[in-house]
């Protein structure tokens, strides 16, 4: 039982999505993975792991390259615990 302080909160996830017209590139980096987009700047996010990708997306492996080729997707950012994930889905 308990009898100072406060009970410890456990931390929230972040979440972000975005709407990616056109396809996009995923590159392997020393710290993780890099996605670049245009919208109509150029966009660019880093995350922990490699991008979890639903079965219906089109993509072309190159080496430590990912090129995604289907031209509407959804692109959720999921940051919990220090650690960032990225999930890609059709729209």
């Amino acid at each position: 039982m308990r009898l100072f302080g406060k009970k410890k909160k456990e931390p929230e996830a972040q979440e972000f999505s975005y709407e990616i017209f056109g396809g996009f590139t995923i590159k392997k980096t020393s710290t993780g993975y890099e996605i670049i987009w245009r919208s109509p700047n150029l966009t660019t996010l880093n995350v922990d792991s490699e991008p979890v990708i639903d079965e219906g997306i089109e993509i072309k492996r190159n080496g430590d390259t990912i090129q995604v080729l289907t031209t509407e997707c959804k692109l959720r950012i999921v940051r919990k615990d220090g650690e960032t994930k990225a999930y890609i889905s059709k729209l």
